[in-house]
């Protein structure tokens, strides 16, 4: 049986601008995992699980392909992932006898790209955008505008994600349509 087709709250939306582009990542599968995670047990399942390199340092994340890993705490990560989620979930907490919980319908994925994307975040964002202060590999849990975002570095060209709750999406595009004319 094919899984159904889950409308995400700005289905179909883009902006593509001279120097910037933005378009949401349709839905992705999100898993919030917590633990010891300098445990060798937990590190164990979790690079059994994702199948990569799982070591993080604070606010960086990895990737693979088939998922995402991101450092959102000591004892917290964010996983995207192709896979089942619920699969993962009963692996993970079979390895490890800590919490897991799929928050898929819970945020939306923003891409953000070219070269006004940085100023277009600084201008709703408390957080200082520089290459030198944010670069490929490296994630923040910040605000832009009146929401909590996570927004992560995926390429130095630069090309980011901003994840954002679904209630906040529609206000978040809308905030990047308005500005992206003056930057």
């Amino acid at each position: 049986m094919d899984s159904p087709v889950i409308a995400t709250p700005l289905s179909a939306v883009k902006i593509d601008t001279d120097g910037f582009t933005a378009l949401e990542l349709g839905h992705i599968s999100k898993i919030n995992l917590r633990g010891d995670f300098d445990s060798p047990a937990v590190v164990g399942a979790l690079t059994t699980l994702l199948g990569m390199q799982t070591d993080l340092a604070p606010n960086t994340f990895v990737s693979n392909g088939a998922a995402t890993l991101f450092w959102l705490g000591p004892d917290e990560r964010l996983v995207y992932t192709d896979r089942d989620p619920d699969a993962i979930i009963s692996q993970w907490r079979n390895h490890t006898g800590t919490g897991a919980v799929d928050v898929s319908d819970y945020s939306t994925v923003l891409r953000l790209s070219g070269q006004k994307v940085r100023d277009v975040i600084a201008s709703g964002a408390p957080f200082d955008m520089h290459p030198d202060n944010f670069s490929a590999g490296q994630c923040v849990q910040t605000r832009f505008g009146n929401a909590s975002i996570l927004l992560s570095n995926h390429a130095d060209t630069p090309v980011f994600q901003l994840q954002v709750r679904w209630s906040f999406a529609e206000y978040v595009f809308n905030y990047i349509e308005r500005v992206v004319k003056y930057v």
